[in-house]
């Protein structure tokens, strides 16, 4: 499909300052509109480069690098012999180059050296010492965006200075929306709604202002606290087995594989996919999982009776009146560490939060949303000491 010109775009070229924060609601066209953008800089001014930079590797081919692909094929423009794997890099016959980098220190972003463009992807989730590192050594121009769940560096520290400007977009600036996506964005909008109607600014009327209007807000009540992103599972820890949790149309089916090293939980996402059916599941899982025990949702004893025929040595979790609050008091005790590759759990664990009352207190239940690969993790978690051997 050929890049759509929306209002995002417009407003986004229309921006003159040589830093350029985009503040934006989900689906607002921020990161679709921006890599296009890099590209024609690229291409008008030959030996330009151009460094596109996310908080690890996974969230950078998950993102800017698959929509700078699409974006590239669609137009017709992908050649083969300009893309270099690693590092990722692609260059265009004006010698110009676009790389894609993540830093995990102050002192490798000052390593990298100089750049004409920067462009600092999901820039909240990017310590200040690194980002500014980077800025620092960018000659020309200078990108972020963001989803502002809360104010960070990028408020208090870069528009401080006469060459920064915001630009907040909604996903109304974006006409190429699709229409799937806009019609989750109004169901949002109408529970937002209905927690104002009753007085009340909780969790959707916050998410709302956040994703839907794009402006500042502040997740209250965040439930885990205390996890720690790595890069790979250690080669010392042990698998104990996985966790499922079963979706179709709307929600994801999930997997999550468990490890232990010294007394602590290790956590690899493995699967997170809509329209599975359990043949599909098995398809995918079983070369991944081979024997190991797999804990699933009990709700579903026919998706568990038919993974098993497939194979699959499978067990419904132990569930009751206080399990949701069992698990996730067994996923509090410890620090718990999720690989980089593990993108959605990443984001369910900055997302997962307790519900509040019409005073904006914090009850002890937590919402019903971003919680896909984490209740994979309780299911595992509530049940692996009860397995008997037996099916």
């Amino acid at each position: 499909m050929p890049l759509e010109v929306t209002t995002s775009l417009k407003k986004m070229l229309s921006l003159h300052k040589p830093i350029k924060l985009v503040q934006g609601a989900t689906s607002s066209g921020k990161t679709y509109g921006i890599i296009p953008i890099l590209y024609d800089r690229a291409l008008e001014t030959p030996n330009t480069l151009i460094t596109v930079v996310a908080e690890t590797i996974p969230s950078l081919k998950d993102g800017c690098v698959k929509i700078f692909k699409d974006f590239m094929y669609d137009e017709g423009r992908w050649r083969d012999d300009c893309w270099l794997g690693n590092p990722m890099q692609y260059t265009l016959p004006n010698r110009s180059k676009i790389q894609f980098k993540s830093f995990d220190s102050e002192g490798k972003a000052k390593a990298s050296g100089k750049r004409e463009i920067l462009f600092i992807n999901e820039a909240n989730h990017v310590p200040f010492k690194i980002a500014d590192a980077l800025i620092i050594r960018t000659t020309k121009e200078v990108w972020l965006d963001f989803n502002a769940d809360s104010e960070f560096w990028g408020h208090t520290e870069v528009l401080k200075s006469n060459d920064a400007e915001l630009l907040k977009l909604t996903y109304l600036d974006n006409e190429a929306i699709p229409k799937g996506t806009l019609l989750k964005m109004l169901d949002r909008k109408a529970k937002a709604e209905e927690e104002e109607a009753k007085g009340e600014r909780g969790y959707w009327w916050n998410w709302w202002r956040v994703y839907g209007l794009g402006e500042v807000g502040s997740l209250q009540g965040v439930v885990f606290n205390n996890w720690k992103q790595v890069k790979e599972i250690p080669q010392q820890a042990k698998l104990l087995g996985y966790g499922i949790d079963f979706g179709y149309t709307n929600d994801p089916t999930t997997c999550v594989a468990v490890y232990e090293m010294d007394n602590q939980y290790y956590y690899d996402e493995v699967l997170y996919s809509t329209g599975l059916t359990n043949q599909d599941i098995a398809v995918r899982l079983l070369p991944i999982i081979g024997g190991e025990i797999v804990y699933a949702d009990s709700a579903e004893p026919k998706s568990i009776e038919e993974l098993r025929r497939e194979g699959m040595r499978i067990i419904g979790a132990e569930k009751g009146a206080d399990s949701i609050m069992y698990g996730i008091n067994k996923m509090q005790q410890d620090t718990f560490y999720v690989t980089e590759k593990s993108t959605n759990l990443v984001k369910e664990l900055r997302n997962y939060t307790w519900l509040t009352d019409k005073e904006g207190r914090t009850v002890n239940k937590p919402v019903d949303a971003h919680n896909h690969l984490i209740d994979a993790i309780r299911y595992f978690l509530t049940s692996q000491n009860k397995y008997d051997g037996t099916y």
